[in-house]
C-alpha cells in the first residue's frame, strides 16, 4: 500500500569510498561515508548520534519523521518498510538509509541488527551517567 503523503526515504546499498585530501598537502585517506542533501529549512540546534539495536520480534511503527535521521547498518539485518513507496528494504552491514522530514517507516528484523544513527533532534532519554555533565558553551543556553 503506497501512502503518497509521506516522503520516500533514501537507501544506499553497500558502503561508498571517497578519497579526502588532508590539509597541508599530505597524503589522502579513504573513508566510508555518504552525503545527502537535506531538506531542513533551518539549522538544527541538536545533532544526536548513537547505536540503534533491534531484536527479532514485532514490527515497530515510527511516527512521521519531523526531523532527519540517518542509519548505517553495522551488523545483522534491519528491515525497513518505506510507507511512501510500500517497499521493504532489507538492510545489512554496509547499507545506509536516510529518513527525510515527512518520511514514515516501520522497522523489523528476523535476526536482529545494529546500526549507527545520527538525528537532528535532542536526546529523548538522557544517559544517567551524563546528567550534570552537559557541555557548557559560552553565550549559549543549557541544552
Amino acid at each position: 500500500m503506497v501512502m503518497s503523503q509521506y516522503i520516500p526515504l533514501t537507501v544506499i546499498k553497500g558502503a561508498g569510498n571517497e578519497h579526502i585530501p588532508i590539509p597541508a598537502g599530505e597524503s589522502a585517506i579513504v573513508a566510508d561515508f555518504h552525503s545527502i542533501k537535506t531538506q531542513t529549512k533551518h539549522t538544527p540546534v541538536h545533532l544526536t548520534s548513537g547505536f540503534y539495536r533491534i531484536q527479532p520480534g514485532p514490527t515497530r511503527n515510527i511516527p512521521v519523521y519531523d526531523y532527519e535521521e540517518t542509519k548505517y547498518v553495522l551488523q545483522g539485518q534491519i528491515d525497513v518498510l518505506d510507507e511512501a513507496t510500500g517497499v521493504t528494504h532489507h538492510l545489512v552491514a554496509g547499507d545506509f538509509a536516510f529518513f527525510h522530514v515527512g518520511s514514515k517507516a516501520q522497522f523489523s528484523s528476523k535476526s536482529g541488527g545494529t546500526a549507527f544513527f545520527a538525528v537532528t533532534r535532542p536526546v529523548i532519554t538522557q544517559h544517567p551517567g551524563l546528567v550534570g555533565r552537559e557541555e557548557k558553551v559560552p553565550g549559549q543556553s543549557k541544552l
